[in-house]
């Protein structure tokens, strides 16, 4: 039992790490984002470049393994019950990745630029209403499932894998939908700018959690119920041969 418990915990905590990296990687497409649209967050330009720029960290993650909260939520209606406890753990772990990105960029030489942008976009989330901030987080739950199916349904190319997580990534990124990860590193640089951290951020979060987990199990749920009713079908077809 003992040794059961151990080593529970050192797959666990190895989960655990690999969900910090994928919190860096989105801290590096976050920051890469907010830099680039920080000489002018109005033009449409920047924000194509923008929204390039922050799919590295979603390739990376993809292509690595890393654990991201928001690429799980896909695999939710197949996973064991016992085990969803580890959406809670690779969210955290998320959260310390995004952390540590914002930290070591901070006092760099485009560490204000950065921040300054990153409070603009942290002030304009804040300030939109709580529904609409649900609404917007079930859209960016369907890109991120996009991403994640479209590469695993290219088991042939790995060349067509990366483009199709680049596009839904970028498009969401250009759409300012609401990414419950990426939205920690906006929080994390405006806190680091002195700009504090508060209950209204926590109740944000939360809510596109719930937003990105709706959105991550639609296009599942329906492939699921798709099987199922072509199952039956087939099922009642085979019947139907045999007493023929």
């Amino acid at each position: 039992m003992k040794e059961k418990i151990i080593n529970k915990l050192k797959v666990d905590t190895a989960f655990f790490l690999l969900s910090i990296l994928a919190g860096i990687m989105i801290a590096i497409g976050g920051m890469t984002y907010l830099y680039i649209t920080s000489f002018d967050s109005n033009s449409i330009w920047l924000k194509i470049a923008g929204g390039f720029s922050f799919t590295i960290g979603l390739v990376f993650i993809i292509l690595l393994k890393f654990k991201l909260f928001t690429g799980l939520n896909c695999d939710l209606i197949y996973t064991n019950y016992k085990d969803w406890y580890k959406l809670v753990l690779a969210f955290l772990g998320n959260c310390v990745g995004c952390w540590i990105g914002s930290l070591l960029i901070f006092r760099t030489a485009i560490g204000p630029a950065v921040m300054a942008r990153a409070v603009e976009v942290s002030t304009t989330k804040l300030n939109t209403e709580l529904w609409v901030v649900l609404l917007s987080a079930i859209l960016c739950g369907v890109f991120i499932t996009m991403a994640v199916l479209g590469y695993r349904a290219c088991k042939n190319s790995k060349a067509a894998g990366i483009i199709a997580i680049i596009f839904p990534i970028f498009t969401f990124t250009v759409l300012g939908v609401e990414h419950s990860v990426a939205n920690q590193v906006y929080f994390a640089l405006t806190a680091l700018s002195g700009n504090g951290f508060s209950g209204k951020i926590v109740l944000h979060t939360f809510i596109v959690m719930i937003g990105n987990i709706i959105g991550g199990i639609l296009i599942p749920l329906v492939l699921w119920a798709k099987d199922k009713l072509t199952q039956k079908n087939n099922e009642i077809e085979q019947s139907e041969d045999k007493e023929k």
